[in-house]
């Protein structure tokens, strides 16, 4: 939110949801969606799931900041939710309106396998490079579905969403804790599911008649992801020369990038982990990424250069695979092997999981082995020495090659950064923040501190934070002032907001009088603190600003008096932040 950070927000960024029909007029979603082709929607079918979903992958907060989406510069095309939509749109909207992430919240069956569906989705993420298919995990987590390890296992809610190319979703809270309706792994034969998991319980957004709910579910965390795909999209394109990214790029990014939660390494609740959007945008910014073709019985070695002060490589190898058969035990189809040497001769293997069908085998850690089920392999290495590493790739398996494939790679350090509030936020004086910082747990536990004079000085808000903890909860005090930061350190690693931060009151008692026209006067009550107000007017697509006082109400000419429907706003200004 400051001048100099990072901008992504999914601008020229297009996504196709299809989900219960139209999507009902509210202001958060102007001037960015497209519904020309939800051709069996009707325009009164008073379903709101849509309404919820679109929200949080691309709402403006114009009604209400706090209900912004995840990409509020993203364009939205809406459809109703029906499976042919992949057969007899998805092609067109690729080639001729430029969607690339399409992302569906529905379920077709409970661990149905890789269906023909499951197939055909692969092959498009194949046929469409930069085409990224997103859905929920499903809402069965405590359910039997056949898989013959009982209830709370192999629920997850689709053959479609067991395809290898796509993007499976599980639910957690925002403090990372898994729900427990988020459906679990593994794939019918035996593959990790869900792919990754995002916040999908209390999610805020937006809703009918220009309001907003809160509202639980794989539904919700599915959005989310489709949401940061945007934002990291457009971070290609601004590096790429506006180029799309190649999808099965993306997503190895993403899976890599993930915060490991749950079991060590993979596993069949979380997947590869909740979804860190900051880390994968630096991977995009700085290149840590390669790419090569490969035939069956072919090696290829790539170096990997490993920097001093390094704690943690991560280092993934993913392929979009070819569409496999849906009357086949395993679905696939080429299988690449990977493994790293070290510069001192040491050998690591990718983390590999037992899906046999048993809860507490299914419960296991990963352990390091050779992965035939899985499109992608992951390798991480604590405390590496300095040097180059080989990456060795084999063709084990490909029948139908070459093979295209992606490594990404990140280097991980021991220092602690603050991720939020970084700068520019604007905060109530009684409500709850999360604070959150980025650091991988070495033993020592973090301190946070506060400050309301730009760092002079600081105040400990709690010295005592687990290691395996990235958030604190955080009464905002009673203390207008444009000046705070928020600090965390532990040992010698400290980080710091970026830039100041405000805390201020909101405007209340909004009052509209002699609405004309060609003008319109309204009042406020004043804020303590505050020594201006901005009035804002709702533009083509957002709230604009249109005039500032430091009184309590004003006269205000509209700019365009054809309009019959115009949105107002007023916000708290101390001194200019």
């Amino acid at each position: 939110e400051y001048s100099s950070g990072r901008q992504y927000n999914g601008d020229g960024v297009n996504v196709m949801m299809h989900d219960d029909g139209y999507v009902e007029p509210h202001i958060d979603r102007k001037g960015r969606v497209d519904e020309q082709f939800c051709f069996s929607c009707s325009s009164n079918s008073g379903d709101s799931h849509g309404d919820h979903v679109s929200g949080t992958i691309m709402g403006a907060g114009n009604l209400d900041p706090l209900g912004r989406g995840m990409a509020d510069g993203s364009f939205l095309y809406v459809m109703n939710y029906t499976t042919n939509n992949y057969y007899n749109y998805v092609p067109s909207l690729y080639s001729t309106y430029d969607v690339v992430i399409t992302t569906a919240s529905y379920s077709n069956g409970c661990n149905a396998g890789y269906t023909s569906l499951a197939s055909d989705l692969d092959e498009q993420n194949n046929t469409y490079s930069s085409l990224l298919h997103v859905f929920s995990a499903g809402n069965s987590g405590s359910s039997d579905c056949g898989y013959g390890a009982g209830s709370g296992w192999g629920n997850v809610t689709g053959g479609h969403k067991q395809a290898k190319n796509v993007i499976a979703v599980g639910n957690l809270d925002y403090k990372s804790d898994l729900a427990s309706s988020s459906s679990r792994g593994p794939a019918a034969d035996g593959r990790i599911k869900p792919d990754i998991c995002a916040q999908g319980t209390n999610v805020y957004s937006t809703y009918p008649n220009y309001t907003y709910q809160t509202i639980s579910g794989t539904s919700m965390a599915c959005p989310g992801i489709s949401g940061v795909l945007a934002q990291l999209y457009q971070a290609y394109k601004q590096t790429n020369n506006g180029n799309n990214p190649p999808s099965a790029l993306m997503k190895c990014i993403l899976l890599n990038t993930a915060d490991d939660i749950g079991n060590p390494g993979p596993d069949f609740k979380h997947g590869w982990g909740v979804a860190n959007s900051y880390r994968a945008a630096k991977v995009i910014e700085n290149s840590n990424y390669l790419n090569s073709n490969i035939s069956q019985g072919g090696v290829n070695n790539h170096t990997l250069n490993v920097p001093n002060g390094v704690s943690q490589v991560k280092i993934m190898i993913y392929w979009h695979d070819k569409e496999g058969n849906s009357s086949a035990s395993t679905s696939l189809v080429n299988d690449l092997n990977f493994s790293v040497t070290s510069p001192n001769g040491n050998n690591f293997l990718p983390y590999v999981l037992n899906p046999t069908p048993s809860s507490s085998v299914l419960n296991q850690n990963a352990t390091n082995g050779v992965d035939n089920l899985n499109n992608m392999e992951q390798i991480v290495i604590d405390n590496p020495i300095t040097g180059d590493y080989d990456i060795q790739v084999n063709g084990w398996a490909v029948p139908y090659g070459p093979q295209e494939y992606f490594i990404c790679y990140e280097f991980i350090d021991n220092n602690v950064e603050i991720t939020h509030p970084i700068g520019g936020e604007s905060m109530v004086p009684g409500e709850y923040a999360v604070i959150r910082w980025d650091a991988i747990d070495n033993g020592q536990n973090f301190t946070v501190e506060y400050s309301n004079n730009n760092g002079s000085s600081w105040s400990t808000l709690n010295n005592n934070i687990s290691s395996d903890l990235n958030h604190y909860v955080w009464q905002v005090p009673n203390n207008v002032n444009n000046q705070s930061k928020i600090r965390v350190s532990r040992g010698s690693s400290s980080s710091s907001s970026h830039e100041t931060f405000t805390i201020i009151d909101v405007p209340s008692n909004l009052s509209v009088y002699w609405p004309c026209p060609d003008s319109i006067y309204v009042s406020w009550n004043s804020v303590s603190g505050a020594t201006s107000y901005e009035i804002s007017m709702l533009g083509q697509k957002y709230m604009d600003s249109i005039y500032t006082t430091n009184l309590t109400s004003t006269w205000l000419i509209n700019p365009n008096p054809t309009v019959t429907d115009s949105w107002f706003s007023v916000k708290s200004i101390l001194n200019g932040g």
